[in-house]
């Protein structure tokens, strides 16, 4: 008898599922599974996935998966509380105070606690330690131990981005750096994300499995397989062929015929990377600002945006990312304007026979070779020599990194983009004479006292409106300085299958799919 029920049970339940699939009445998530492997390509090994000693943006993306930080950006760019519960700051900006999350526990077993933390800043502080971006927390005074789940973060001055900033610091098992060795970390994550390190073999994939001790929302993916594809079009025909579920960055070539083919979705977020040709303001021809707004009206953004990047990239109108909090559009913009170009060149004494030296990376950035090369033709249209050389990112590195005394570099193209939407970490950390090669990034040289002071002060209010006023300013003085040729919006985007749901890709090219479901 019951096996009947049951019989007729299932028969009326299939016919209702039936009537209200046909009626359009089944809700997305009634359907939705948990997916138990998303293979991914991506096009880089991992340098490293050592929280402490991340550089780039993949890496970086992977290592977010097996690492909690105190404070996470959500997909419109607010920062939201993580391993963090409850923090306060003192009326003078200089004292943050920051609960922990109890009941936390890393991999190793370790417990989240104050040690935690402390023991954290003493590895970013440590010289031995490799910490590429260690100057961003030089503003941190001293950190007290309140008590076992409290600490107080003491600022030499206000950081208005400080909750953004430890957003971005991966926290690492106090029992795992103690004593610290980078190598081993790597090869051995001893994180509290959502999953943990299974399988990396160089070259050739990356696998992540879901922590089932994870204090957090249980994971709907259970495995990440990350394929290290190098070559765009090897990943796009593997996803093509189902040989892949998703794949990181198509060419804007491609980008067209995914978007057409009704079994895959493509995601294209405004980037908040922004490319660009540096140029010298202290030494060589690029000295002189008359001969860098001269290369700005001289180039056609619009044109290398839609023939090289088919349209998929936005001309930067300002010296910042739209998606970045400090944006403005300028008033005075560089549009395409040759002649314009030639007077400023004849304004300003130019020798015809001057050759500028530019150098681009190859393969770093989409297109990069092909968008250098244009601007080096239309550099030659306006009567403008040129030197272009390509190389691979590391040597690129190593040209581009030296201090003023050493450098030879006058024009070069680069990119720049940071996890967190604030534009401290864009005018201060590449324009900011604080930060001039070894010390950090300005490989522009740039030198303002009056920019320096704005940008130095923005990141000390903690109103927005006053904060955004004073970036609008700085913007201002180095779009007219012309410290660079600004080119755009680095094209990003991931394409998918589309039955795949709920993968959370954001403008700061990441890709969270830690809730993704399949329909």
């Amino acid at each position: 008898m019951s096996r009947l029920k049951r019989k007729g049970s299932l028969t009326i339940l299939c016919t209702t599922l039936m009537l209200a699939i046909g009626l359009g009445f089944i809700p997305a998530h009634a359907v939705a599974k948990d997916i138990k492997v998303l293979r991914i390509g991506i096009g880089i090994d991992p340098d490293t996935i050592n929280p402490i000693e991340i550089t780039t943006a993949i890496p970086a993306n992977i290592t977010e998966l097996l690492y909690d930080s105190l404070f996470d950006t959500n997909a419109e760019g607010k920062v939201v509380p993580h391993l963090a519960t409850e923090w306060s700051v003192s009326e003078d900006g200089k004292t943050w105070k920051i609960k922990l999350r109890k009941g936390v526990t890393f991999i190793d077993g370790a417990p989240l606690n104050a040690q935690t933390l402390k023991r954290q800043l003493e590895l970013i502080r440590d010289p031995n330690v490799r910490m590429p971006f260690r100057f961003l927390y030089a503003g941190i005074k001293n950190l007290t131990v309140v008590d076992d789940y409290t600490v107080q973060y003491d600022l030499h001055a206000p950081f208005a981005p400080f909750a953004d900033l430890l957003s971005v610091t991966g926290v690492v098992s106090q029992k795992a750096v103690t004593p610290y060795d980078g190598t081993q970390l790597n090869q051995h994550p001893v994180g509290s994300g959502p999953y943990k390190l299974a399988e990396w073999v160089r070259g050739e994939r990356l696998v992540l499995v879901r922590n089932e001790g994870y204090w957090g929302k249980k994971p709907t993916v259970e495995k990440l397989v990350f394929q290290i594809i190098p070559e765009t079009a090897t990943r796009v025909a593997m996803l093509r062929a189902g040989q892949l579920d998703l794949a990181y960055s198509p060419t804007p070539a491609d980008v067209p015929s995914l978007e057409a083919d009704p079994n895959i979705t493509v995601t294209r977020p405004l980037s908040t990377r922004m490319m660009f040709m540096g140029m010298n303001t202290q030494k060589g021809p690029t000295a002189d600002k008359l001969i860098r707004q001269a290369f700005n009206y001289a180039v056609d953004k619009t044109a290398i945006t839609d023939k090289i990047l088919f349209g998929v990239a936005k001309p930067l109108d300002g010296p910042l990312p739209p998606s970045i909090f400090g944006y403005a559009r300028m008033e005075n913009q560089y549009d395409y304007n040759p002649e314009k170009a030639q007077a400023l060149l004849k304004q300003a004494n130019f020798p015809k026979d001057t050759v500028v030296k530019m150098i681009t990376p190859n393969g770093r950035y989409t297109y990069d070779k092909q968008v250098a090369e244009a601007v080096q033709a239309y550099l030659k249209d306006i009567g403008v020599k040129t030197d272009l050389r390509t190389y691979d990112w590391p040597t690129y590195m190593g040209i581009t990194s030296k201090p003023l005394d050493q450098s030879e570099v006058e024009v070069y193209l680069t990119g720049w983009g940071f996890p967190y939407y604030d534009a401290d970490a864009y005018l201060l950390m590449y324009f900011s004479s604080f930060v001039h090669p070894p010390k950090g990034l300005n490989t522009t040289f740039y030198h303002n006292p009056p920019y320096d002071q704005a940008v130095g002060g923005a990141r000390q209010i903690m109103d927005p409106a006053k904060r955004l006023a004073l970036y609008k300013q700085a913007g201002t003085m180095l779009w007219e300085d012309a410290a660079a040729i600004w080119l755009y919006v680095e094209p990003f985007a991931i394409a998918h299958k589309s039955e795949y749901q709920n993968l959370d890709i954001r403008p700061n090219e990441r890709i969270y799919p830690t809730y993704a479901t399949m329909q």
